[in-house]
């Protein structure tokens, strides 16, 4: 070994001063957001090289490219739940069909969910949600096209599979591309982003479904069918955030993991000419440390991947983790069977609402006024003289009249989506004050309670108050169980964690659906039963899941 050898030996092979050193400044970095090592000649880590590429331009544009992505999510699980009552004589609509059309789109989230996960970390994020977002702009269009309602339904379903790709690639690209200082600033933007969703999705109906429009072909009068027009129009999103994500260049944490460094280095050069106006070359960083995925390279066969991606996940389903597992999808279960089953059935309820309120006032004239579930399940029948009704669903030898939707029911779907997002602000502030588990338990048994006061209320105004107020906690509560999981499970587990919880909770959302209008047919109070029971089997199970351990815990369990 010659004297220079000798020299760089004992100044670099250091490695636990180095690191220690390293994890000081990660630290710093983290806490400060700003580069402190920018003078290290070596190669640079991920965190650093985000950071100093810059938070400016680019990141701006990525928030306005990201808004008709979410706008898109929003769009192909809800929208179809608008044009269920204009919808029902052209297809005829029975009550299960509208069930599926409400399930369809999260079926088809649930059957490639880890399809969509394992091509987003092969092909990359960029890759998926361009192309992604494309199919299922094809799609959206395609649907407004179906004659019959199984056609409907299976463009439906095919919706779901498509949109819970680029989903998917969308949540991993927007941490891929921010410091860990902006990354939950960034989340919630998003979540700003579909509440908007939410709340437009409603006053785009109400501005499409109601109108009448012909058009005069050869003398012949050919009626558009509005609800078609607005399934049309609400696959524009979707083509948005295609040709927006086109402009933004693959995830540079991706490329590193693919070990791409050169790739990763050029992406971070044009973030940085994009933030800060200079000249790429400027960019300080030149070298990236090695980051590889140890999946992948730990063999090439998709045996050997299933069998390393297995061992990973298997703490997951051994005790105790198994047990607090169960009862935080239970929890997700419960919640979403209530928040996305009243809130996919909220405008197909209002509008049978109002038509019985219509036929109504004309037969009878006492100012008592009916209880919801007299509203939803009977009409007036037309061959009496006098006030007597049937039930509607039992009811198969009539002549199916199209269902003109008020502005009524639009605004009560708009009031739904505003409470919810008021409801998420106090829930933001409520939750280090009150405390996550106190909070959750508490929004599901205000929702239970909601739901359970529906079977007396008899005004419009109670009717809408006690549906928002339901939609709202619950969605809260399901939204917060991500909190728990971050409690109860460790750092390694917590993405399978959260990944399985959401897919339980997609589960929810189907058999609600299903579920609702079968109860429905038994008895108009059936289905409140079942959702009211789940939100406070949810509040228990909240009740029971082990505190978080304080850090004198974590010291004497270390020790």
């Amino acid at each position: 070994m010659n004297y220079s050898s000798q020299v760089e030996s004992a100044t670099d092979n250091r490695p636990q001063q180095r690191q220690i050193r390293r994890y000081l400044m990660n630290s710093l970095v983290k806490r400060t957001g700003k580069d402190v090592t920018s003078d290290d000649p070596g190669p640079a880590n991920f965190e650093r090289a985000i950071i100093n590429s810059g938070y400016g331009k680019f990141n701006y544009l990525l928030l306005l490219a990201i808004l008709p992505a979410s706008f898109s999510s929003i769009f192909s699980s809800s929208a179809v739940s608008y044009v269920l009552p204009s919808a029902e004589c052209d297809l005829n609509l029975t009550m299960f069909d509208k069930g599926l059309l409400n399930s369809m789109t999260f079926a088809g989230m649930i059957s490639t969910s880890f399809f969509w996960g394992f091509m987003t970390d092969t092909y990359g994020r960029k890759k998926i949600m361009f192309y992604g977002y494309m199919v299922t702009g094809i799609l959206s269009l395609a649907s407004c096209f179906s004659h019959t309602s199984w056609l409907l339904i299976f463009f439906k379903f095919l919706d779901g599979v498509t949109i819970s790709g680029p989903y998917a690639a969308l949540m991993s690209y927007l941490a891929e591309v921010h410091n860990e200082a902006h990354r939950s600033r960034t989340y919630m933007w998003l979540g700003v982003f579909f509440s908007l969703g939410n709340i437009s999705l409603p006053c785009l109906a109400w501005l499409i479904i109601p109108q009448k429009w012909n058009i005069n072909l050869m003398s012949k009068t050919i009626e558009i069918s509005s609800w078609r027009v607005f399934l049309a129009i609400c696959s524009l999103p979707e083509f948005l955030a295609c040709i927006a994500m086109f402009a933004f260049p693959e995830s540079p944490r991706f490329l590193l993991l693919k070990g791409r460094r050169e790739e990763a280095l050029e992406v971070f050069k044009k973030i940085y000419a994009v933030n800060t106006g200079n000249n790429p070359d400027t960019y300080p960083i030149k070298d990236l440390e090695e980051e590889y995925d140890t999946v992948e390279l730990s063999s090439n066969t998709v045996k050997d991947k299933v069998r390393v991606c297995l061992q990973q996940i298997k703490p997951l389903f051994v005790p105790p983790n198994i047990y607090k597992l169960i009862a935080i999808g239970l929890i997700q279960l419960g919640a979403t069977i209530g928040s996305n089953s009243i809130r996919l059935w909220m405008p197909q309820l209002f509008s049978m609402m109002e038509h019985f309120k219509n036929n109504y006032t004309k037969n009878n004239y006492s100012s008592s006024q009916p209880r919801f579930c007299y509203m939803l399940g009977q009409q007036p029948t037309n061959n009496s003289s006098s006030t007597s009704f049937v039930n509607e669903t039992l009811n198969v030898a009539h002549v199916c009249i199209p269902t003109v939707l008020n502005a009524r029911v639009f605004i009560n779907s708009i009031v739904i989506a505003t409470t919810g997002v008021v409801g998420y602000t106090l829930a933001g502030s409520l939750i280090t004050v009150v405390g996550k588990k106190k909070l959750i338990a508490t929004c599901f048994v205000v929702a239970a309670a909601c739901c359970g006061s529906l079977y007396w209320a008899e005004s419009t105004n109670s009717i809408l108050g006690l549906c928002s107020v339901f939609v709202a906690m619950s969605s809260i509560g399901g939204a917060c169980v991500v909190n728990i999981i971050v409690d109860n499970f460790p750092t390694c587990l917590r993405t399978m964690a959260v990944s399985l919880t959401m897919m339980v909770g997609r589960i929810g959302a189907v058999i609600g659906n299903l579920l609702f209008p079968v109860l429905f047919n038994l008895s108009c109070i059936g289905p409140f039963i079942l959702i009211g029971s789940a939100s406070l089997v949810s509040a228990l199970l909240v009740s029971l899941l082990p505190r978080k351990h304080s850090e004198t815990d974590k010291s004497k369990n270390v020790i």
